[in-house]
């Protein structure tokens, strides 16, 4: 990747970190409801609602832009 695409890709990132970590939080909470991990099935719920929080946040915050 050339210096200028790297910067590009960055800027993408930062713009989107909101965004990045929802869906991360969204993939970790669904995780800890597999069968294997039941035990932690609140911190699921925990992960989907922070997750929930981020995506609506991400979504007013590029309603400004």
């Amino acid at each position: 990747m050339g210096r200028s695409m790297k910067a590009t890709f960055l800027q993408r990132l930062q713009k989107n970190t909101l965004g990045v970590l929802a869906s991360l939080s969204f993939f970790f909470g669904s995780m800890l409801f597999l069968p294997t991990f039941a035990s932690y099935a609140t911190v699921g719920v925990w992960l989907f609602m922070t997750g929930s929080a981020l995506m609506f946040i991400d979504i007013i915050r590029s309603l400004n832009d």
